[in-house]
């Protein structure tokens, strides 16, 4: 596919325009910090460079040749480091590695009959144990009761793939029978609840419940998964019960309580965690708490792999008060938490960098101002991708900070919800104004591409597909519940082939947005504006969706007015009725006028092509508090697509669009996605994977007509 060469040309002018480095030094893996510092005589550690560094007049580089830079504690720059470049010799050949290497002959035949005896028979030979006490393991503690993300264990890597937890069943879920209790998730007598099983699996783990038993569930709603241990199992009764409560309790949201108790449905998900007797598939492991010993059955070529073992839970790199600091080329991998933090300062930015295999997210940008992530790799993170902020709420000042042609993909595989490919403001590094994310590739993850709050955030040129591959009631671009939370532009964008999500989702009473110019493709919703206040959704194409335009009243039900906390909270934080915020969001003055009704919203001049539903109004007769204007609606062969049978969904200057939908502005189509420039050298060739369908679909307007139901 073309690309835009002005982006070329941009990076060119970078090249040619910066200033020579005044100073150099070298930095190997096999060093003395007693040497040098030339290439010929490098220091050992980064350290040693930084301190030489600090003695220097002008702008210098560090440059890291290459091999792997075990670190077991952060590296630290502050505010007396600047003008400073720290590069990689070769890129992607000097890899700063926050876990620790270990030979397979590390790991020993079983010792424990008893621990033998709970294995299947046909892997009793050929499970393996580390004794991770000898080797001072920090991060071996047994889970807590209830948690969301990895538990604070260890994560173990062979030849650069993550080392599944053994879990049953192995791929997929098992769901709930039925709910026999649902628990009490509030006030102080709070308790797990039970549900019956399906089959009779549980009944090979109840030696499992004494030493610790985890479940991992979707247990009331689809964007909720949470661990719990394992109070006990009734073999007899074919029951479990959780040993604490889950937020909300068990069984789906979507079930009448019958005495307490939500039946469920019979499609809440769960699967078992860190068994031993579920240790089947090569590469499954597991910790043994009570002994702090891990079990594992190690996978094809175990005996020549490089084996990490990640157990450093703070950040590989970490800025602060920094200015101008450039990291180039490197790779980070194996740290159990974030890869790189910049916090405040200006000016630093993150280069051609690979993130990988972390416990985390890739990278944090918060504070500051222009603070960037340019041209990285961000992929197999436990967590998400980037998270962002920047900006003064309170006068609206922006911070220029951004996440420009980056290429993010297989994140959340530990934490499976709220870890997006990119994070802003509320849901990324604090509070967000005046920053942008443009030109990134993001795919294949269970939850959303992008979480954002804050104020007159930039979105454009943005590619995402695969997303919301396990979870439902999400968008692929997503954010939630602020009247205050204005001046967003989501624009030029492609989201394609993720049918389990809203491309763009203004969840419950969020407001203020434009969604401009969009090319949305086999998704479940397009543009979901939920119940809030001035959203404009214009020149948008959608196309083989589910639903396409959606608008909603859920504000009258949920009582989206004073009463509100959430809502009243977040606009007590902010001086909405005096400048600037009331010159630069006059509506918002006025909010409280009719809070509950979906209020300014514009939804006019898009294009619905071969869609279900072009428009889905829950309510029509609540359109007179929005405008809905003139939508075109098409047949995929009357469109006039250059060629969508190779995701090229540029309008020929023929379409019949432009004449029958007087206004459409051409979208930018070719300039979506990741260019070539200087870290990166050629881009992926779009093609169609074809739709990975979630088990079930989750709509969106369930969750609002149980509201309508249970408070008409």
């Amino acid at each position: 596919m073309i690309r835009s060469t002005t982006h070329l040309l941009g990076a060119f002018l970078a090249m040619t325009t910066a200033a020579a480095p005044s100073w150099q030094f070298f930095v190997s893996p096999t060093g003395n910090d007693r040497a040098a510092g030339t290439r010929e005589a490098p220091f050992a550690t980064l350290e040693r460079a930084r301190a030489s560094a600090r003695m220097t007049d002008g702008p210098g580089m560090v440059v890291l040749l290459d091999g792997t830079y075990l670190r077991a504690q952060t590296f630290q720059l502050g505010k007396e480091d600047r003008q400073t470049t720290y590069r990689a010799d070769s890129p992607g050949k000097a890899v700063l590695c926050g876990g620790r290497e270990l030979s397979a002959k590390a790991f020993r035949p079983l010792s424990d009959p008893a621990i033998r005896q709970r294995l299947q028979p046909g892997v009793r030979d050929r499970v393996v144990e580390l004794d991770l006490k000898a080797l001072d393991i920090r991060h071996a503690k047994r889970f807590p009761e209830l948690f969301r993300d990895g538990g604070g264990i260890l994560e173990l890597y062979a030849n650069g793939q993550r080392l599944p937890l053994s879990r049953w069943p192995n791929k997929g879920y098992t769901t709930i029978k039925t709910v026999l209790d649902s628990g009490v998730w509030s006030g102080s007598d709070r308790r797990g609840g039970t549900f019956a099983y399906r089959g009779d699996r549980p009944k090979r783990w109840l030696d499992a419940v004494a030493d610790g038993l985890w479940l991992d569930g979707f247990w009331r709603v689809p964007w909720q998964p949470e661990k719990v241990r394992v109070a006990a199992i009734d073999p007899q009764k074919g029951t479990i019960t959780h040993a604490s409560w889950v937020g909300g309790g068990i069984g789906s949201k979507y079930t009448k309580m019958v005495n307490g108790t939500r039946p469920g449905n019979g499609k809440e998900n769960w699967v078992a965690l860190n068994l031993l007797e579920e240790i089947d598939q090569p590469g499954e492991w597991c910790v043994h708490f009570p002994t702090q010993t891990l079990y594992l059955l190690p996978p094809r070529g175990f005996n020549a792999a490089r084996i990490v073992l990640a157990d450093m839970d703070e950040p590989l790199v970490e800025l602060t008060d920094s200015h101008q600091i450039r990291i180039e080329g490197l790779v980070f991998e194996g740290g159990l938490g974030n890869g790189v933090e910049i916090h405040g300062g200006g000016g630093n930015v993150l280069a051609g960098c690979e993130f990988r295999n972390l416990g985390k997210d890739g990278a944090i940008v918060s504070g500051g101002q222009a603070n960037g992530v340019q041209s990285c790799d961000f992929h197999d993170l436990g967590h998400g991708g980037v998270m962002l902020g920047g900006g003064d709420r309170r006068t609206l000042a922006p911070a220029g900070n951004y996440v420009d042609n980056c290429h993010i993909r297989n994140f959340g595989q530990v934490k499976k919800t709220y870890a997006p490919g990119v994070g802003v403001g509320a849901y990324g590094a604090g509070q967000s104004v005046g920053n942008r994310i443009s030109h990134n590739l993001i795919h294949h993850a269970p939850h959303a591409a992008v979480l954002y709050g804050g104020n007159d955030n930039l979105f454009e040129f943005n590619e995402v597909h695969h997303v919301a591959q396990d979870s439902g009631d999400v968008g692929a671009f997503y954010t939630w519940h602020d009247w205050t939370s204005r001046g967003n532009v989501l624009r030029h964008n492609f989201v394609y082939d993720s049918p389990g999500c809203n491309a763009f989702y203004m969840d419950d009473g969020d407001s203020g947005d434009t969604v401009f110019g969009n090319v949305i493709v086999r998704t479940h919703y397009g543009p979901f504006i939920g119940g809030g206040h001035d959203n404009l959704v214009r020149n948008n194409i959608c196309v083989e969706l589910v639903r396409a335009l959606h608008l909603d009243d859920r504000g009258v039900s949920r009582h989206y007015n004073r009463t509100n906390k959430h809502l009243m909270n977040l606009l007590g934080e902010v001086d909405y009725q005096a400048p600037p915020w009331s010159t630069r969001y006059p509506a918002l003055v006025h909010v409280l006028d009719q809070p509950e009704l979906p209020t300014g919203n514009v939804i006019e001049n898009n294009v619905t092509v071969s869609c279900k539903e072009p428009l889905h109004l829950c309510k029509p007769e609540r359109r007179q508090y929005s405008t809905v204007g003139a939508n075109l609606d098409l047949s995929t062969d009357a469109v006039g697509f250059t060629d969508p049978d190779r995701l090229d969904y540029s309008l020929r200057p023929d379409s019949p669009v432009y004449q029958r939908l007087p206004g459409f502005q051409p979208i930018p189509f070719a300039r979506i996605g990741l260019y070539a420039d200087r870290y990166r050298h050629s881009v992926p060739v779009r093609n169609r994977e074809g739709s990975v369908v979630p088990g079930t679909v989750f709509d969106s307007a369930t969750d609002i007509k149980a509201s309508n139901t249970a408070r008409p």
